[in-house]
């Protein structure tokens, strides 16, 4: 009974996440009171995601990465887009491109769209470099790279995918490194930078770009320059720690909180700030996440699922089968859930 109850509540988190009426936090907090009302977890580990050492790694990183808006960092991009934007052809569209791909290892996509559509409404309406013609090839290229490099948000990637499944494969041996997801990620983000490139011309050019539904980006105080050099170099200090985790051992989950403990103690973030990163959506809906995927694990429905696929295999596949029934499974799974 245990194991319907969990797919329950697994397909219930699917149905919200596509619906999204709440966000993402408030579906997976909901699923993990539900976990503790069915009895299927007792309260403490209901709520472990909390305490989980991604959280600890994940929490922090988001108000690390928040302290670079305040640097000169994004004027210095920003006057990047000002010289891009007397250019030209592919150029024009390059410059466009690496600088969301930049945007999206550190901002929010939301925020970085927020951004780049500013620059983007300057185009204008004339040629065929349109400010709706990049629109849509934007927001793909913003999807392709975000968190995919190994710096920022990114750094963290391989330990975030690592926690989803130590409930359910426990050997150490699958675990992942730092660079295994941009390894493993860098063809097909290639393949899609490629066709954004070329595709951008399916586009319709016509009418100016609607920014009303967009959300203001709010101006924030910039830091002094040997502040904005001292965050750089704590930054800096945190990623050496994290890209020599075969060294630093469980530093890297501890990392970014130390960062983050040294510029408050260094008057250079508010406690107020860095509790604003720490608590954001995704902490709550990581946190929840990983709830879930232990009870599919402890509950017997991952080793349902996984003898469905087996039944579909049959006794003995191909080689070329298995690659193809696995990949389509988990296409259509990572389509709905992480």
């Amino acid at each position: 009974m245990e194991m319907y109850i969990v797919l329950a509540i697994t397909l219930f988190m699917m149905i919200s996440f596509i619906w999204h009426k709440v966000p993402f936090g408030v579906t997976t907090m909901t699923c993990c009171l539900l976990l503790a009302m069915t009895g299927i977890m007792d309260i403490q580990s209901a709520f472990s995601g909390f305490g989980n050492k991604i959280v600890i790694l994940i929490a922090p990183m988001l108000a690390l990465s928040a302290v670079l808006t305040k640097t000169s960092l994004v004027a210095k991009i920003s006057a990047m887009m000002n010289a891009a934007k007397g250019k030209r052809g592919v150029v024009l569209i390059i410059a466009f491109y690496l600088i969301g791909a930049v945007f999206a290892q550190f901002i929010p996509s939301t925020a970085a769209l927020t951004i780049l559509v500013v620059f983007l409404a300057t185009l204008g309406n004339t040629g065929d470099i349109t400010a709706n013609r990049l629109l849509m090839p934007l927001l793909g290229i913003l999807c392709a790279w975000k968190f995919r490099l190994p710096i920022g948000m990114g750094a963290s990637t391989f330990a975030t995918l690592n926690a989803l499944y130590e409930g359910i494969l426990p050997d150490s041996q699958y675990a992942l490194t730092m660079m295994d997801p941009f390894l493993f990620a860098v063809i097909p983000t290639i393949v899609l930078t490629v066709y954004c490139l070329l595709g951008w011309r399916l586009m319709p050019g016509d009418d100016q770009l609607d920014q009303s539904a967009l959300k203001e980006s709010k101006k924030v105080e910039l830091l002094s320059r040997n502040q904005e050099i001292f965050v750089y170099l704590v930054f800096a200090a945190v990623m050496l720690l994290m890209i020599l985790n075969k060294w630093t051992g469980n530093l890297l989950y501890l990392a970014p909180a130390l960062g983050v403990l040294v510029l408050i103690y260094a008057r250079i973030i508010k406690v107020e700030e860095a509790v604003k990163g720490m608590t954001s959506d995704m902490v709550w809906m990581i946190a929840g996440v990983l709830v879930v995927a232990d009870a599919l694990g402890k509950s017997g429905a991952g080793n349902a699922i996984g003898s469905l696929i087996l039944s579909i295999l049959g006794e003995n596949p191909g080689s070329f089968t298995v690659m193809l029934i696995f990949s389509a499974a988990t296409v259509v799974m990572t389509t709905f859930l992480s």
